[in-house]
């Protein structure tokens, strides 16, 4: 038992420690984002990345893998939020966990492989189509400072990795972003702003529920469940790749179930894996459970000690790195590589981004491109 718990904890502390509070440290503007696109206080994602990366780093299968408030399920409870009220994310935030825990019992992991390449194309194409289009709400009534300093932010990003790619260029961005407004003493809204009763945290309440809402919340928890699961084992499958050993995805499904209930409880948002900064923190060297707690613990210590400045980062600067995000998000290979992939497999990959655009809904679309390409593949097998 001890030599396991060294093995899965202790056994690369320096390398867990350096990339993990990197990751950390990163992950405030990008959380920070996915909580103001949903209609929240980012204390929320904070905590909701701290309340994550604690319960997967015990209960989780893939060692090293970053789980935290994230895009994906934040576009679900934009509808949540819209339709129901603030009130009601932590209740159906708990829905969702419940279902990914009986994911994991019923083995769903194993379903995984037959979801095809060109739904996934579809999945991340949509997703990062919808990411940029939640920000362009924020623009709505701001002056040209607001565009100045998001162009700004934007240059930075994708210019300062020319000079160093050691410091991650979104905090660079922020830096900057903010300095500039400071310095200038522009009149734009920062995340002090929306911070509404500072870092504090509430126990999730039934405020209001009933039979109905219970029962019209079921497809939204459905659903985040859904997206949930997929994104983070389909992170966990990249990160089996990358460090060479495999986790057990079903395991990975229930603990991601546990973190979302815990977080939804505790008054959180719904949080999975995070594919880039789960990619970073493996790359950079991060291997045992340690670099995941450390990810959200130095996320949410960073925040807490230095919250009087954290609140003084511009609305621009968290835009400018969630347009970074949509953008690397969108899979342009799918689009470039159209020559040389299935007419079906492109056309699968167009319905399911319509249909996602047109519902708002990522699951949906992920069920129905599922069912094309076996219809695909039946009407193939009566071909020949």
């Amino acid at each position: 038992m001890i030599e396991k718990i060294k093995n899965e904890w202790l056994s690369n502390i320096q390398k867990d420690l350096l990339s993990s509070f990197v990751v950390g440290l990163s992950m405030i503007p990008e959380t920070a984002g996915f909580a103001i696109m949903v209609g929240l206080s980012p204390s929320v994602a904070f905590y909701t990345t701290f309340f994550m990366s604690f319960v997967l780093s015990i209960v989780g299968s893939r060692k090293a893998m970053i789980s935290a408030a994230a895009g994906s399920v934040a576009l679900v409870l934009v509808g949540v939020c819209k339709n129901y009220g603030v009130e009601y994310i932590g209740i159906v935030t708990v829905m969702a966990g419940i279902i990914q825990i009986l994911f994991g019992i019923f083995k769903i992991g194993k379903l995984l492989k037959y979801i095809p390449e060109s739904v996934m194309f579809g999945f991340v194409n949509a997703l990062g189509i919808l990411l940029l289009k939640e920000q362009i709400k924020f623009f709505y009534g701001q002056s040209y400072q607001m565009y100045i300093l998001v162009l700004i932010g934007i240059l930075i990003i994708y210019l300062f990795p020319l000079i160093t790619k050691k410091v991650p260029s979104n905090l660079i961005c922020i830096i900057a972003v903010t300095a500039v407004a400071l310095i200038f003493k522009m009149h734009v809204p920062n995340l002090g702003t929306i911070e509404h009763g500072g870092m504090e945290f509430k126990f999730m309440t039934l405020h209001n529920l009933n039979l109905k809402i219970f029962i019209e919340l079921i497809p939204y928890a459905v659903s985040l469940a859904l997206v949930g699961t997929i994104e983070s084992l389909l992170t966990a499958k990249t990160l089996d790749d990358i460090i060479g050993d495999s986790s057990d995805k079903n395991k990975e499904a229930r603990g991601q179930g546990i973190g979302n209930i815990v977080s939804g409880l505790l008054g959180g948002m719904t949080g999975c894996a995070l594919v880039g900064q789960s990619i970073i923190n493996s790359k950079s060297g991060a291997k045992t459970r340690l670099s995941t707690f450390f990810a959200g613990f130095s996320l949410i210590v960073l925040v807490l000690v230095f919250n009087d400045y954290v609140t003084k980062i511009p609305i621009a600067a968290v835009v400018a790195v969630m347009i970074m995000i949509s953008i690397t998000t969108f899979n342009f290979k799918s689009i470039t590589n159209i020559r040389n992939i299935k007419i079906q497999d492109t056309i699968n990959m167009i319905i399911v981004v319509i249909l996602v655009l047109f519902t708002d809904n990522l699951a949906i679309g992920v069920v129905v491109g599922v069912l094309i390409n076996l219809f695909f593949i039946k009407s193939e097998g009566i071909v020949k």
